[in-house]
């Protein structure tokens, strides 16, 4: 019996030390595996190129920043002042106008724009001198210059494609397409159809009806009005006095001046 114990030990102590080695071979081998699994994947972006994961993580938030909008972004129905959160307004806004804000570069309503605004009777109640000298500035338009309204050229912040209506108007910073009915207005662009008391914008192209003036730094269609005012006009101008330093067209008003002459009834002008 001894020896059979023996023998039996021994057996068991050969076969301990066999699964040991087993385990130790399989042990081996799956940690080889992993190794080799990441060296694989490590291939797309290599470990040792942190550049890579730069431009790869500067890429992807540059087009999250540049191609995606805030749910809040766009909008259907809007009242305005619209909020600085707000990029586009595609239907409808209300409310009682726009006002310059340096938080906000540019906002866009295509649709219909209604401003309740007290801007008309502000201007005509403490710069009464606004619609006056305005139907004077097509005998001389250097009497415009002393109306504080137009003197400075604000950065466009706001974009209407549609259809404007408002009490009061615009004092500047404004970009309209479409058809623009207010009192007074100051736009950067006018390409249109605008009613109303007074227009003056930088850029006009269409045609413009107002009961005092219409000024413009560079016009192409037809300005109707008691005073008519483009530094750069293209087209017809016809009212009481008609001014263009540089015309393209044909004026018709009592007084008529532009870069080749001065008459009464009808003026043209054609070449430089």
């Amino acid at each position: 019996m001894k020896i059979i114990n023996v023998v039996m030990k021994k057996m068991a102590f050969a076969f301990i030390r066999k699964m040991q080695f087993v385990v130790i071979l399989f042990f081996c081998g799956f940690s080889f595996a992993q190794e080799n699994e990441s060296k694989v994947t490590d291939t797309l972006v290599p470990s040792n190129s942190p550049i890579a994961i730069e431009d790869l993580d500067l890429h992807y938030f540059r087009w999250k920043s540049e191609n995606n909008h805030r749910n809040d972004s766009i909008k259907i129905f809007s009242l305005s002042p619209i909020s600085r959160r707000v990029n586009t307004v595609n239907g409808f806004a209300l409310g009682v106008g726009h006002y310059e804000n340096k938080k906000i570069k540019l906002q866009t309503i295509n649709g219909l724009n209604v401003e309740a605004s007290p801007l008309s009777i502000a201007l005509f109640t403490i710069s009464i001198n606004v619609p006056f000298e305005s139907f004077l500035v097509g005998i001389n338009d250097n009497v415009i210059s002393n109306v504080a309204f137009f003197d400075d050229v604000t950065k466009t912040y706001i974009k209407i494609n549609g259809l404007n209506i408002s009490s009061g108007g615009f004092t500047g910073g404004a970009e309209m397409r479409g058809m623009n009915v207010s009192i007074i207005s100051g736009m950067n662009t006018m390409n249109g159809f605008s009613v109303g008391g007074i227009l003056h914008t930088e850029n006009f192209a269409g045609l413009s009806i107002s009961g005092f003036a219409n000024i413009s730094e560079s016009g192409n269609g037809i300005q109707i009005a008691p005073s008519n005012v483009s530094r750069r006009h293209n087209g017809i101008q016809i009212g009481l006095f008609n001014h263009s330093k540089n015309l393209r067209g044909v004026q018709f008003g009592i007084w008529n001046t532009n870069g080749k002459r001065k008459l009464p009834l009808i003026n043209w002008q054609f070449k430089k």
